[in-house]
């Protein structure tokens, strides 16, 4: 290996440590100090204890009692013995993070086989571990979908070099992240078809990707229609989230039907100014280079669907999980797109590289959780509310039925039953309100009517902690 391609490997591994210490302290702050949410940290933390117990993700907190009823994502078994070892939501936040640190490399590896530049491989992967979006998608709680970014790259990356069992072995993983995962896979299969066509691309070489490209849109669609047709029923649901697109339809189909049919109902539901805004955060932050290689746009095509044609605000927001399922096809956009310009305008690499590196930086400041704007500073300073809840949280016995507060939630569910204030279907043994807290109820009437169903029906002991916290415990 080259000296200098050595040495930049030592940068990226420094890099990819840097990211896990920094993005994954700020993780495991967040929830040291009740920031994340029973949407959805909760959620998998009781999946993941249940699972480890052996009741497949069973849960009480998702709208059916079963997590593979809404959201087929096999590859949670997985992390379930790994849970099981060591039983903490932080383990789930550490994996997720250096999970996502870690596709910096097979992205690195891929540039380097394209571009045959060490450096730009480096200046690629770097703006990898400094995208604005990833680093939200990190920093928002756990998602299993927050694996297909690094899956998908590695998966390229092998398929590129022929080692077609591990490519497969990485398709596997990274469609079985999530059911809408499946498409982006069969997506790639597309991608692969069409740079079969592309003069750069000839002999055995073009066969190869055609051949594997049929292949995976094969498979991949298959898959789908058995996850969502047999898995998803058989947990008890199935597509339950199309009802963020009910504005556009009923069903699958009627969606289809009405898009085909009806293409201006398309373009008022995308064009709109937050959404234009949400595109520029994309975008704006790898400088638009994916542009410069039109066929890589197809990896994009799934998931900005289905982040633009909902109605649900925090799709297209650039600020959660949702955009996991497009940054391994922006980046690989980012490869050929470099591989395009640096072959068009050979004479302006300085220029190419000042303009996207200033891109990067930007955004960085502007757009990044660890950004000036919002680097959340108050996360590593004392504070008694916070310090007040986990002593009310380490009070809690293990077996007790409990509703709390959302930011509580996560604390608390490692048991059976757990539940968000509101949403217990019967009397729990334990009630932790907070009555600053009104998350979850429509107006302050509806949360004091809730508080009053346990204070007046004589069966709780009531303890008082302030003005602020309350604490319900069943009578024995």
């Amino acid at each position: 290996m080259h000296k200098t391609a050595r040495k930049e490997i030592k940068i990226l591994l420094i890099a990819i440590l840097l990211y896990i210490i920094i993005i994954g302290g700020i993780s495991v702050m967040r929830h040291y100090q009740f920031q994340t949410q029973t949407n959805d940290m909760g959620i998998f933390v009781q999946n993941m204890w249940n699972t480890s117990r052996g009741r497949i993700m069973q849960n009480t907190l998702e709208e059916l009692p079963n997590h593979f009823a809404i959201h087929w994502s096999p590859f949670l078994l997985l992390l379930a013995p790994l849970y099981r070892i060591i039983e903490s939501p932080y383990t789930l936040l550490i994996i997720q993070t250096t999970a996502i640190a870690i596709g910096a490399w097979p992205l690195y590896l891929l540039a380097n086989k394209v571009l045959q530049s060490s450096r730009w491989s480096l200046f690629i992967a770097a703006a990898y571990l400094l995208y604005p979006p990833l680093q939200w998608v990190n920093t928002y709680d756990f998602h299993e979908i927050a694996f297909l970014p690094t899956f998908l790259l590695s998966a390229i990356y092998f398929l590129s070099n022929g080692r077609t069992k591990l490519s497969a072995l990485f398709f596997i993983l990274a469609a079985s992240t999530k059911e809408d995962a499946i498409l982006i896979v069969a997506f790639v299969g597309m991608w692969l078809i069409i740079e079969s066509f592309s003069e750069k691309v000839g002999g055995f070489r073009a066969y190869y990707y055609k051949k594997n490209g049929a292949v995976i849109v094969f498979l991949s669609l298959l898959y789908f229609i058995i996850a969502i047709k047999v898995f998803m029923p058989t947990f008890g649901g199935g597509l339950l989230r199309l009802d963020r697109y009910a504005n556009l339809g009923g069903s699958f189909g009627e969606i289809s039907k009405n898009l085909l049919t009806h293409p201006g109902l398309f373009l008022t539901t995308i064009i709109t100014t937050q959404k234009l805004i949400y595109l520029f955060g994309i975008f704006a932050p790898i400088a638009f280079v994916p542009f410069f290689a039109p066929s890589t746009l197809v990896l994009l095509i799934p998931g900005l669907l289905e982040n633009l044609l909902t109605t649900y605000q925090f799709q297209f927001q650039g600020l959660y999980q949702y955009d996991a399922a497009i940054i391994g096809g922006v980046f690989i956009g980012v490869i050929y797109g470099f591989r395009n310009v640096l072959k068009w305008y050979p004479q302006k690499k300085k220029v190419i590289f000042r303009f996207f590196f200033i891109a990067i930086i930007i955004s960085y400041l502007f757009r990044s959780p660890m950004s000036f704007r919002a680097f959340p500073i108050e996360l590593f300073r004392a504070n008694s509310h916070w310090e007040t809840l986990r002593a009310i949280v380490r009070n809690v016995p293990p077996n007790a039925s409990v509703s709390a507060n959302t930011n509580l939630v996560p604390h608390l569910a490692h048991r059976e039953k757990i539940y968000m204030l509101g949403h217990e279907p019967e009397p729990v043994d334990i009630v932790l309100i907070d009555g600053t807290d009104l998350f979850g109820f429509k107006n302050e009437e509806e949360f004091q009517t809730y508080a009053d169903s346990y204070a007046l029906s004589g069966n709780y002991e009531i303890q008082s902690i302030g003005d602020r916290y309350f604490i319900f415990t069943k009578k024995k």
